[in-house]
């Protein structure tokens, strides 16, 4: 027994003199530091991150004095809502600047509205239902983890015009890690905690290429995300408890974004946080990887003759433009300038330089020796510099639309629940419903105006009607088939009547899914709905509904 203890012993002190040595790197040294007073407006802060006021461990003071310890200057919380809370006015605690945004679930993925008033109603249902919202309320969002492994969480309408990207996700990059270096981890973590986190991501390959092919479009701002939550035991899908771990400390010294301010902060919240938001508003924001190698700068500019664009901006071409690009640097170290997607230009220094061909997207990255991964995950990602071809304009009038079904003489009808109330008063080429969802516990309630249809009706590509509400509201607007299938689209109503056109492309299976796409001409009824997705129980107000018609784009 003796003999069997020593043996144990020996390969218990081997086995741990193998993880000791092969424990991820502490970050290397990169210089040298070029700017310094670029450098005092480069404000490293955290985004993605959970507290109590929705799933995560700890309150926000707790979190901000985590932030404090990692060196981080600001936090942006992204607790779980639909809007309707009344967001925290920025505020300082422990020397961290504390911003309140909101991660919101739609059917297309959760997104993350950032610097938005509170809705005036539930905002949730159709990703671009859910963009318009916060665009219309001051807002600017962030498409939240692409390509996570669990579907519920991926990012999927990828058609919807979002403002922002998540390139990185920390709570995405864990879940595809393979078993034996789950496994290692916790080891890992007790010597090391934000290498060892670091040490599980790779170069999201495919969030990446996405953004590529996206930006070469339109501009889009990519941020690393902490998703942090405090310990996976605050997460209802971790299936096990580790209260604490991993804590915000290590996840935030682990990676941070860096938001370029136009000045310097000085210490008032409300306009300390309008100069960072600005900052990530603007694409004047890069993220990097601390536990690979630190410190971490980037200046990336355009130069043609006086004129100047920075990260984030947007210029036509010209065949004098010079794209720079600067950076502390790893020995072994490159810096490379993707244009469109394509690497346009590498550097073994910490200056590029390169005179672009025609109008292309370009961003830098910087790539470490020694960084984890397979494929390694870049030590920093910066934004895009945007070279826009020439473009006259048309001038002339909106697209005009053939009626091809005026929907005037429908019979309408009250559809609801039980304990909910309706009511109709038609007019003159237009309805009125009274609506009172029932106000109890959440149980789909919903009223509906529906009328039939005589299909098939005439070929349309649109459904065009005027539409008032005694309150901002949405109403789903929906086409019924025989068996009960509906294909839907939501449509923000205001006080002020306004003409809302609902191409037929728009609508999407009610229920999710992809499904098949019927023939819209065979539609059994047509309805306006007033439910859960955009409501709450006991909400009432007035709808009124005028004009209606199916229509196509004349001369189609």
């Amino acid at each position: 027994m003796r003999r069997i203890a020593l043996l144990t012993a020996a390969a218990l002190a081997v086995l741990f003199l193998f993880l000791l040595a092969t424990a991820p790197p502490l970050p290397v040294s990169a210089s040298p530091v070029f700017d310094e007073a670029l450098l005092a407006r480069t404000i490293p802060g955290a985004w993605h991150v959970h507290s109590r006021v929705s799933d995560g461990a700890a309150d926000r003071d707790d979190i901000a004095a985590a932030a404090a310890r990692a060196g981080l200057r600001f936090v942006v919380f992204t607790d779980h809502g639909d809007g309707t809370r009344v967001p925290e006015p920025p505020r300082y605690a422990q020397g961290v600047l504390l911003v309140d945004a909101v991660e919101i679930s739609t059917n297309g993925g959760h997104y993350i509205a950032l610097d938005m008033r509170r809705a005036p109603f539930p905002l949730g249902g159709e990703a671009a239902a859910v963009i318009e919202d916060v665009r219309r309320l001051g807002g600017f969002g962030i498409a939240a983890h692409p390509y996570s492994a669990r579907s519920d969480l991926e990012w999927t309408d990828w058609d919807a015009p979002f403002d922002g990207l998540e390139w990185l996700n920390a709570d995405s990059e864990w879940r595809d890690e393979s078993v034996l270096r789950l496994a290692r981890l916790p080891f890992d973590y007790l010597l090391r905690p934000s290498q060892a986190l670091a040490s599980a991501l790779d170069r999201p390959v495919a969030a990446l290429e996405r953004w590529d092919a996206m930006i070469a479009r339109r501009p889009l701002v990519g941020l690393a995300a902490h998703d942090a939550h405090g310990g996976l035991s605050a997460r209802e899908d971790a299936g096990f408890g580790l209260p604490g771990l991993p804590s915000y400390e290590a996840g935030f010294r682990a990676f941070a974004i860096r938001a370029i301010v136009d000045a310097a902060l000085e210490g008032s919240a409300p306009d300390d946080a309008r100069l960072v938001l600005d900052a990530i508003r603007r694409g004047r924001v890069f993220s990097a990887i601390d536990a690979v190698a630190a410190p971490a700068q980037l200046d990336f500019v355009a130069a043609a003759g006086a004129h100047q664009a920075r990260m984030g901006d947007a210029l036509p071409f010209d065949t004098g433009i010079e794209l720079i690009v600067r950076t502390t640097l790893p020995d072994g170290g490159s810096l490379v300038l993707l244009c469109d997607g394509r690497e346009a230009g590498v550097s073994g220094s910490g200056e590029l330089r390169l005179r672009p061909g025609g109008p292309m997207a370009c961003r830098p990255e910087v790539r470490a020796p020694g960084a984890p991964g397979a494929p390694p995950v870049p030590w920093i990602v910066g934004n895009a510099i945007y070279l826009l071809s020439a473009v006259i304009e048309p001038v002339g009038a909106e697209p005009m639309y053939e009626t091809t079904l005026g929907l005037d003489h429908l019979d309408w009808a009250v559809e609801k629940d039980p304990g909910s109330e309706g009511a109709l008063a038609p007019e003159n080429r237009a309805f009125t419903l009274q609506y009172r969802l029932r106000d109890d516990v959440r149980a789909s309630q919903y009223v509906a105006a529906a009328a039939s249809l005589a299909p098939p009706v005439p070929p349309f590509d649109r459904i065009l009607f005027t539409a008032e509400a005694s309150a901002p509201m949405r109403v789903s607007v929906q086409l019924r088939f025989d068996g009960g299938e509906r294909w839907i689209h939501s449509v923000f109503v205001e006080p002020d009547a306004r003409r809302a056109i609902v191409p037929v492309s728009a609508l999407v299976r009610a229920g999710g899914g992809d499904g098949v796409r019927p023939d819209f001409r065979n539609a059994s009824s047509i309805l306006f709905v007033v439910d859960l997705v955009n409501a709450v129980p006991g909400a009432a107000g007035v709808l009124r509904i005028s004009d209606l018609a199916f229509a196509r784009l004349a001369g189609s």
